[in-house]
């Protein structure tokens, strides 16, 4: 799944002046910059993606920002999800479009059903397919596994949504947890009374995240791909994965916890 890294929207670099012909009619020189780290950061804030039908006409649902200390905060993509298509929940999200910082289509992702997306570029070829899969019931926790096929083969990538470590975690910590979002939940009873549904959400608010630590690695590779560690940062090796993929199952695995 090999893929150069110079497709990754020059790391968030703002787009230059256009440059002259050069004497005698020659091809202007191509401006030379730095080759991208073979790591890079991408940086998505999710919580839009419920609100998608609330999203503002012309406005994108959520965007793709750089994570890395040079050029945090750039744009590098746009993600937009139409406002009238349903949303049939982790096995079917709606489709969505990815454009780069200047508007130009990267990527379309399409629900098929049963969790199976197909990715396709800007002109419309196909890119590749994401997969996610329920975990087995038994033994708990039911954890959701991901594969990112890329359509020129390869080995997948594949993740299992939290780790091992991160699970165990959580079971000792649930029954705190759980008393902790019911002291919100009568907590957001009190402005309810008084007709305030606002501050009444504001006051209950209180996320119970199941754990979410996701590796991306082809069976037998100890080496990772895409590394999720939380606060919509992804540590991506920009050099084996098409940039196009890699934003798409950012979003849906970030979609796949709010």
């Amino acid at each position: 799944m090999n893929h150069s890294s110079q497709e990754w929207s020059s790391q968030g670099r703002q787009p230059g002046p256009s440059q002259a012909p050069g004497q005698h009619g020659e091809a202007p020189a191509q401006a030379s910059y730095p080759s991208p780290a073979p790591e890079i950061r991408i940086e998505i804030d999710s919580k839009r993606l419920p609100a998608y039908a609330r999203t503002r006409a012309g406005e994108p649902t959520v965007t793709v920002r750089s994570a890395d200390e040079e050029t945090k905060g750039n744009v590098l993509a746009y993600v937009h999800v139409p406002q009238d298509r349903p949303d049939h929940g982790r096995k079917a999200r709606p489709p969505f479009t990815v454009s780069g910082p200047n508007a130009e289509p990267l990527c379309s992702v399409r629900p098929t059903g049963s969790g199976v997306y197909e990715v396709y570029g800007g002109d419309g070829a196909p890119v590749g397919r994401i997969t996610r899969q329920d975990g087995r019931a038994l033994p708990w926790p039911r954890r959701p596994r991901w594969t990112v096929q890329a359509v020129t083969g390869g080995e997948p990538l594949t993740a299992k949504r939290g780790t091992p470590a991160g699970w165990a975690l959580f079971t000792a910590f649930s029954p705190v947890f759980l008393v902790i979002w019911v002291l919100g939940a009568l907590q957001g009873l009190i402005p309810l009374l008084f007709g305030d549904k606002d501050e009444a959400k504001k006051e209950s608010a209180w996320d119970l995240g199941l754990p979410s630590r996701a590796l991306w690695r082809t069976p037998g590779d100890s080496e990772v791909v895409v590394d999720y560690r939380g606060g919509g940062i992804f540590h991506i090796t920009s050099s084996r994965l098409d940039p196009r993929l890699a934003y798409a199952q950012s979003v849906l695995h970030l979609w796949d916890g709010v």
